[in-house]
């Protein structure tokens, strides 16, 4: 933080020990092996090995595995990091737990583990998390970070409640803000018909009046009309703003002509995957299909190859990568990356009412965050009005606020989706196939 603002206040700290789970390890853990990076620097006097074991046990972790393997936490999989930090958090005896989107590389199965850890513990626990539905289960009160006016403002709100209460006190603010702007402009309109009249009329009388006295009363008339201008000049600095948009995202897949439902787009039948398993799967022109599975199992490159296969036959189609930043080429921007698929002039229409800033759209795509980014690869899906959208994990860098719109947005394409979720909420409202991939298979639940 020190490289971009100045902290300047007092710290009350009752917090005597602190475990903090971060988004991404340092160089240095990351060459870590497992053994270094659980038993360096551990208090093995305060250390509750039991509760280690027993929540490694629950989130599917083989401790014993990993050590005689000697592997380097580098070649873990996102979700074998996060398990090792969580088990590791548990059996530390802190008093407040810090937790950086603790959801983020959990598959389904441990994400539950979690919520149910978050539920039960009797710690103080601070988390960061875009998982709208660890955030309904889990959050007792909120604070909630934006930017606004056109993300150049920052505003924080606290609220002591449950996100759903929350979600529901933010919507009633803004319907509440939304009529008081409407009502203060039209008693201003009125008010400003009013003085017009009045001035002209005064304005007229001064001009027209010959006799001094009726001159005299004419002046205090336009005396008495312009004080009343002052007095609404200043209470119109009190009206009422309109409220921010809330997450607005305001892209619609318009004038797509859907592929024929019937239309086979692929089809395998003991298909061997590069991770061992075979798959039998049909994919149909309208399918909305979703796959989960544990962590490392093998969804991103099903995917991927899936992806290649759709390909070779030249089907319009929109990938979203769970590394975005695999796809963006050094030196391009937001606005380049939308012109591969559009005009500039649409390109830049759609940026302005994603509310990228000027700045945002002209400077290199990969300084923007992973929100932006996100929102780019939607953008580009709707300009290319691709017919197959294939999705790796495309809630996740969505703040939860905005998820159900990016929900609404999904379940009103009528084309193909293809998508690894772990995000319930998203599996729900999208999904009319569901597909678990395992050791040995894919198996359609």
């Amino acid at each position: 933080m020190a490289n971009y603002c100045i902290l300047e206040g007092k710290i009350d700290n009752h917090f005597p020990k602190i475990g903090y789970l971060p988004q991404a390890l340092s160089q240095k853990q990351e060459k870590m092996t497992v053994s270094e990076f659980l038993y360096d620097n551990l208090d093995y006097v305060s250390f509750d090995f039991n509760a280690f074991y027993q929540m490694a046990a629950r989130l599917d972790l083989d401790i014993q595995s990993l050590e005689n393997r000697n592997q380097s936490l580098k070649s873990l999989s996102g979700g074998e990091k996060l398990k090792l930090q969580l088990a590791k958090l548990v059996g530390e005896t802190n008093d407040l737990l810090l937790l950086d989107e603790p959801s983020s590389d959990l598959d389904a199965q441990a994400i539950n583990i979690l919520q149910a850890f978050i539920q039960s513990s009797d710690k103080t626990i601070i988390f960061i998390s875009h998982d709208e539905a660890l955030l309904e289960k889990t959050a007792t009160a909120i604070l909630h970070l934006e930017l606004i006016k056109r993300r150049q403002v920052a505003r924080a709100s606290y609220f002591s409640g449950s996100y759903t209460d929350y979600m529901t006190y933010r919507h009633k603010a803004y319907t509440k803000q939304l009529e008081q702007a409407k009502n203060s402009r039209r008693i201003k309109a009125k008010r400003d018909a009013k003085i017009q009249r009045l001035h002209q009329a005064a304005e007229y009388n001064v001009r027209n009046t010959h006799d001094s006295t009726m001159g005299r009363l004419a002046a205090k008339k336009m005396k008495n009309v312009l004080s009343l201008e002052k007095r609404y000049a200043k209470e119109e600095e009190k009206i009422v703003d309109f409220p921010e948009e809330m997450d607005s995202i305001k892209l619609f897949f318009d004038d797509i002509v859907p592929l024929d439902k019937k239309k086979k787009l692929l089809s395998w039948d003991n298909h061997d995957l590069s991770t061992g398993q075979k798959v039998s799967l049909t994919i149909l022109g309208q399918d909305k299909l979703v796959i989960t599975g544990r962590n490392g199992i093998g969804k991103t490159r099903l995917l991927t190859q899936i992806y290649q296969e759709l390909d070779k036959n030249h089907f319009s189609i929109g990938y979203m990568p769970q590394d975005y930043d695999s796809v963006f080429s050094k030196g391009m921007t937001a606005l380049t990356f939308l012109t591969q698929v559009s005009d500039s002039e649409k390109a830049r229409t759609l940026l302005a009412s994603l509310q990228f800033t000027r700045q945002e759209i002209e400077h290199s795509v990969l300084e923007l965050s992973g929100g932006q980014k996100a929102k780019l690869f939607l953008a580009r899906m709707v300009l290319a009005q691709n017919h197959i959208l294939i999705l790796d994990e495309p809630t996740r860098h969505f703040s939860p606020t905005s998820q159900p719109l990016i929900r609404e947005l999904l379940r009103n394409f009528n084309g193909c989706i293809i998508s690894v979720s772990h995000d319930k909420k998203f599996i729900d409202d999208i999904a009319n196939l569901r597909y678990q991939l395992t050791d040995k298979e894919l198996q359609k639940y």
